[in-house]
This record gives structure tokens, sequence and C-alpha cells, in this order.
């Protein structure tokens, strides 16, 4: 059953602090808390020219009088939106348990990418607007040891995907059920997806741009995180992406789940991804401490 969240209520309460205006330099329109440690935001994109939202998920204990805080930015599925987990109860769980920001972007139908057919919809400049603007509102760290991007369905190819486009921005990189041979054909019967050729466009040359399997190299230094499911049509995907990766000498942690292409995996999911995301930073955390000042 879906949480549904008491926004109309948010807005209706006149408490000051629920909804922040801020200076006309700043694109961000209206911030509304939600939930406790929850808020919504809404900003301008300059990069697609109109409103986009975003979800904000603190940890316990957060305080914006100080800096470099770790982060996971996490990217939703096609035909899904940035409050989709926020209004499950149980991935709202996880993500409140999360002790680092967890920043959800809205990323409509567009695959995370600029796309060479609507040039009008460039969602990796996009996303690359989301981060910089909410790195700075909530004062995200800016090193690769304390920033994750992952995803889920079509986040789950995003989030390499942008990854690569940027490599050593990201310490981790992750992906549930994603769609990681794609856009591509020729895969076996029911482990393939139609590509959306109106945002992709045609042929196999044009897709190889965009496909992540042919950049994993790209990925180098950042500890990568996939999560299969067994009966999944992406499973062949998430394989040959971890046989390109270990080819090239790469390794991942792998956990393969028992279900399909379904959100009650992404569910199950959820928690391992928190956990993998939550052990790296703690583990680069010690690395630092154990180095001392120098």
């Amino acid at each position: 059953m879906k949480f549904r969240l008491p926004l109309v209520c948010a807005v209706l309460c006149s408490v000051p602090a629920l909804a922040q205006q801020p200076k006309r330099t700043d694109p961000i329109v209206r911030v509304t808390t939600i939930a406790e440690r929850i808020e919504w935001g809404q900003f301008h994109s300059r990069v697609l020219g109109r409103t986009k939202g975003f979800c904000a998920v603190l940890p316990e204990g957060y305080r914006r009088t100080c800096g470099d805080w770790p982060v996971l930015f996490l990217l939703h599925g096609r035909g899904r939106n940035e409050r989709t987990l926020i209004d499950d109860r149980s991935c709202r769980e996880s993500l409140l348990q999360a002790p680092f920001v967890v920043i959800l972007p809205q990323g409509d139908d567009g695959w995370y990418i600029d796309s060479p057919v609507r040039t009008q919809d460039r969602y990796a400049s996009y996303l690359a607007e989301v981060i910089q603007w909410t790195a700075s509102r909530y004062r995200l760290s800016d090193s690769a040891a304390k920033r994750a991007i992952a995803g889920w369905s079509m986040g789950g190819y995003g989030a390499p995907r942008f990854a690569q486009t940027r490599p050593g921005r990201f310490g981790l990189v992750g992906s549930i059920i994603g769609l990681l041979d794609f856009p591509r054909t020729g895969l076996p019967p029911g482990q393939s997806y139609p590509v959306p050729v109106e945002r992709f466009g045609k042929g196999p040359a044009v897709w190889a741009r965009f496909n992540p399997i042919h950049s994993v190299e790209k990925l180098h230094g950042s500890r990568i995180v996939l999560i299969a499911a067994d009966e999944a049509f992406d499973r062949t995907m998430n394989e040959n992406f971890r046989r390109e990766l270990s080819r090239c000498g790469l390794q991942a942690d792998w956990i393969l789940l028992s279900g399909g292409h379904t959100f009650p995996v992404v569910r199950q999911a959820l928690p391992i991804l928190i956990d993998r995301v939550a052990r790296f930073f703690r583990c680069h955390e010690k690395r630092r401490g154990m180095s001392g000042p120098g």
C-alpha cells in the first residue's frame, strides 16, 4: 500500500519553515517539508526551460550549518517520478535510515541523456544542473569519496551512463534492475526492451554511443554495485555488463534477487543499496582518519 504524504496539508499549514522562499538569484522556487527529514523542492531548470522537482531525504542530525555531507543521487525508473520511493512506506523507511543525504531528481521519460532526436530534451545536462544546485543548497560534498549515484530500471541505466560521462566524479555507481546493455537489439527472447527511437534515434551506430556497456572502462576507480533479478527481462543485460567489466579488469558487487523487473524487487533492493553506499562512505572515512593530518 502506497503512503501518500500530506502535501496539501503542508501547504495549508501556516508554519513558515514548511515553505521557504529563496533569494531571487536562486533557481529553487519553492521547498516544502512533506515529512520529517524529507523535503520536496521545485526549481526552474535553465537547461529544460521549465519547472522541475526533486526530493531530498536528510539523515539524522543533519544541519545546514555543516558542510561536506555525503550524498547518494538516486534516479527513478520510467513512468515513475521523484516521489515514487517517498510515497511507498517501506522505501521511505529505508531512505530515512540512510546516514547520508539522498537526492531524488525528477527525470520524466528522459532516460537521463541529452537526446540526439529531441534536442531540447537535455536530461543529462539537466541532471548535472540538479546536482549543482542541490549540492549548494544542502552543502553536499564535492569529493568522489563522498558521492554516489544509482538508480532503478531507467534510472539504473541512467546512473552508470551519467557517471561514465563524468569519470572520477562518483566513488560508487549502482544499478537496480538497470538496462545496462541498451539500447540495442539481438538479445535472447524475453530478455530485451523496445528502444524508444523517439528518444535515442534509429540504428545501431547511434545506439552504441548511448549503450553503457561500451564505456565500462570509464568507471575505473568507482565501486560498482549491480543488483539484478533472476526472472527480469534485463538479467542478460546485467550479466553482459558484468562480463564486460571483468574483461576490462573491473569488478562489481553482484547481487541476484528473486523476482522480475518489478517494483517489489526495487523495494527489496533499496536497503541493500543503501547499506552498500553507507559501508563505502564509512570505509573511506576510516581511511582518511588513518592517514592523519598531512
